[in-house]
């Protein structure tokens, strides 16, 4: 573990940048998702900027896909601050408790805590996670969170914590315990687990015969079956009654991906119908934080079908999920032969950021290098790209149509980057993009904001 060194005051802002690009990167970088030594020197180079590190913790919290990064940031803060001698552990106890918003998270960040210091980490980690695992564990995070696969089972946890628990919670700890060790009986007072053991009691060739039942949807989901537990259940085939008992609990983006196992279990209108208007609806994509490429690829993946009309109003709404970027943003899209395995991926990319900001000129290469027309829809822009093939290159783009903007970002294949990052040398920001990702529509304005230091907290 890397022992904090204090930064002169000339080096802090340059660790700060290097820290929130580490995690801006993360944010479409699955790779840079892994926590390394870089985040626990930088953390700890920085642990008496405590007001700015909070502030980047709670900016880091607030975005799903950097939540193991948070959790593992928030450990090398408290370790940094204890070994420093600075603040209470009261104060870090609150901090590791507060960070903690998901039942999986106690586990997780006990998992890293000891990979990272081994299992004499800091007591005040140690009661922090407890206080978290008296507010999240009960019988529902069972169901759902304390899987074999998990960093580490809620026994574990609670035996290295030692938590309080309040009321029927003393079931729940004790079940998680005794049924890793033997067949247990679900104590009477959990109710939904009791309803899940039931459900598992039942031979598996009469399974599919509850599926009649009227109350199904009810008891799946008061024994906190998810579409997949349910999948599971039934051995692994999904028919047309099932996913109709499950589909109201599914998630927007979960029924998205499963809109082609809809249309082979053919899927009753009167359902399709309901998910269909869900789609369609802006509120439910904006809520479901539905991104544009994931829309686009449910809509290739049925093709000419029921569900068309409501993923193209879909693909509109999810625009506002898109970053407006100010001063004039030039959009290479490279339309090679080397880009066919993600030449759609990239037009839709380069199309929503062009119709979410007036002052972005998209421009193609590959075939020709020219200028894309924009429509007002953005299956129609994508209706204005050639073909892959060709062989102009980046630079050629770059000469042609890189003038005084204040953003250029190329979207090429990895063979291309070097290329790329030469060609583009006007100063301001720039972004060579060789695996393209919904996650890269918050990458780009938060790697922006690493390089000028303009914090968003």
């Amino acid at each position: 573990m890397t022992t904090p060194q204090f930064l002169a005051p000339a080096a802090v802002e340059t660790a700060r940048k290097e820290l929130f690009l580490l995690a801006a990167r993360a944010l479409a970088d699955k790779g840079a998702q892994e926590p390394g030594d870089r985040l626990a020197s930088l953390v700890g180079g920085l642990v008496t900027d405590d007001a700015w590190l909070r502030g980047f913790l709670g900016w880091t919290r607030e975005r799903p896909a950097l939540r193991g990064f948070t959790l593992a940031a928030t450990v090398e803060l408290v370790h940094a601050r204890l070994t420093a001698k600075l603040g209470t552990a009261a104060e870090a106890r609150q901090l590791i408790n507060e960070v903690l918003v998901r039942a999986d998270e106690p586990g997780e960040l006990l998992a890293y805590a000891i990979h990272r210091l081994g299992r004499s980490f800091p007591k005040p980690i140690r009661d922090g996670v407890a206080k978290a695992v008296e507010r999240l564990y009960d019988e529902h995070a069972i169901a759902v969170h304390d899987a074999e696969d998990a960093p580490m089972r809620f026994s574990e946890v609670i035996g290295l914590t030692h938590p309080k628990p309040v009321g029927k919670q003393s079931d729940v700890f004790q079940y998680a315990a005794l049924r890793l060790k033997r067949p247990t009986p679900v104590p009477g007072s959990l109710t939904a687990l009791k309803a899940r053991a039931e459900l598992h009691a039942v031979p598996t060739e009469k399974r599919p015969r509850q599926l009649d039942r009227p109350d199904i949807a009810e008891l799946f989901a008061t024994a906190a079956m998810t579409w997949r537990d349910v999948a599971v259940w039934l051995g692994g085939e999904m028919t047309e009654k099932a996913w109709a008992a499950v589909l109201r609990s599914m998630s927007v983006r979960e029924r998205l991906a499963q809109l082609p196992a809809f249309e082979s279990a053919g899927l009753a209108s009167e359902i399709a119908d309901w998910v269909i208007a869900d789609l369609a609806e802006e509120s439910s994509v904006t809520r479901g934080r539905a991104m544009p490429m994931e829309i686009w690829a449910a809509y290739r993946s049925v093709p000419s079908s029921r569900w068309s009309w409501a993923l193209e109003k879909a693909l509109q709404h999810s625009l506002t999920q898109v970053p407006v970027l100010s001063g004039r943003t030039l959009v290479l899209v490279d339309r090679s032969a080397a880009m066919a395995r993600q030449a759609d991926a990239a037009a839709v990319f380069a199309a929503a950021l062009a119709l979410r900001s007036p002052s972005v000129e998209l421009v193609q290469f590959g075939p020709a290098i020219e200028p894309v027309t924009m429509e007002t829809t953005l299956l129609g822009t994508l209706g204005r790209f050639r073909r892959p093939g060709g062989g102009q290159t980046v630079a050629q783009a770059v000469r042609e149509h890189a003038q005084k903007h204040d953003r250029v970002i190329v979207l090429t294949h990895p063979a291309a980057a070097v290329e790329a990052a030469e060609a583009v040398t006007a100063p301001g920001h720039e972004h060579v993009i060789t695996e393209v990702n919904d996650g890269w529509f918050a990458a780009i304005p938060a790697i922006e904001l690493a390089r000028t230091g303009a914090w968003p907290f």
